[in-house]
């Protein structure tokens, strides 16, 4: 089989039109079509379901694309670890997180020993992370949802506990830590709901008997702390998120049980692992036993 025209098969299965995979593959869309046509007759099978300019797979499309799918993340693989003995070092490395505070702390501490990589943040989405686990498409995963998968192996870093962080005008910037049945009706700044952190902060809420009132909600979370700085609010704070030298605001530790979760890695058990990824897990590592002794 050309590998050449299954590149080809594949980039156009990914966004069924062949226009755009054309232009995708930096060739003319007659030139796709015939190679496409050519990969069919060597295969004896039809691939597509074909109805004027839209295409879509048929069962053996899907059957093969699947199976090209994992050629394509072994190739790639191949390709980290040549370019790895090739730079001797110097490398690449791609996390998918979705952690602006924690991560943005790590990599800089990371770039100090490592200043020539070239580094690729991937946003924690539904498709990058099936990418991920499925093929190995990026390096690492900084998360803190555990996932129970044969692909992947969890690393626990750091257990942190979350806060109430207020403005240092409310009255409960006052106290060292309160109980959230002692709370009054605040307006919380937070996450939309489809965030894993805010559903965290909800289902302990309503374990303890209190619903949060959001008056704002958002998708970046480096708005919140702005916004409550700012007087616009309440809202729940992890640690590793927490700046303790402005006086603007103030943490208040809850008094509700263990309220915290779990940073951690997932590294893919099967892909090439490289230097520059290995150091980054030591440092991981290091870096949290080093700063929340």
């Amino acid at each position: 089989m050309d590998l050449v025209k299954l590149r080809y098969f594949y980039e156009t299965a990914k966004v069924q039109n062949m226009s755009h995979a054309a232009k995708e593959l930096l060739i003319s869309q007659p030139a796709l079509s015939k190679a496409i046509a050519q990969l069919e007759e060597e295969l004896e099978m039809d691939l597509f379901y074909r109805n004027g300019k839209r295409i879509t797979l048929n069962s053996n499309g899907e059957f093969l694309f699947k199976r090209a799918e994992r050629i394509f993340a072994e190739i790639l693989d191949l390709e980290r670890g040549l370019r790895e003995f090739r730079e001797q070092g110097n490398g690449e490395l791609s996390i998918v997180t979705t952690l602006p505070y924690t991560f943005t702390n790590i990599l800089n501490e990371f770039l100090n020993f490592y200043p020539t990589i070239k580094y690729k943040q991937v946003p924690l989405s539904k498709d990058n992370l099936e990418q991920f686990i499925e093929y190995g498409k990026f390096d690492l995963c900084i998360t803190t949802e555990k996932l129970n998968h044969p692909n992947v192996e969890w690393l626990p870093l750091f257990n942190e506990e979350i806060f109430l962080t207020v403005p240092s005008t409310y009255p409960e910037a006052k106290l060292e830590s309160v109980h959230l049945s002692e709370l009054r009706s605040l307006p919380f700044i937070g996450l939309t709901a489809e965030y894993r952190f805010r559903q965290l902060t909800d289902n302990f809420c309503q374990e303890n008997g209190y619903t949060p009132e959001y008056q704002v909600e958002v998708e970046e979370a480096t708005t919140i702390l702005q916004l409550v700085k700012n007087g616009r609010g309440a809202a729940f704070t992890p640690e590793t998120s927490m700046n303790m030298y402005d006086d603007k605001i103030k943490h208040v530790r809850i008094e509700n049980g263990e309220f915290t979760r779990t940073i951690g890695l997932l590294k893919h058990k099967y892909t090439y692992a490289t230097a520059i990824s290995k150091a980054f897990i030591q440092h991981c590592y290091d870096y949290f036993e080093n700063t929340h002794k």
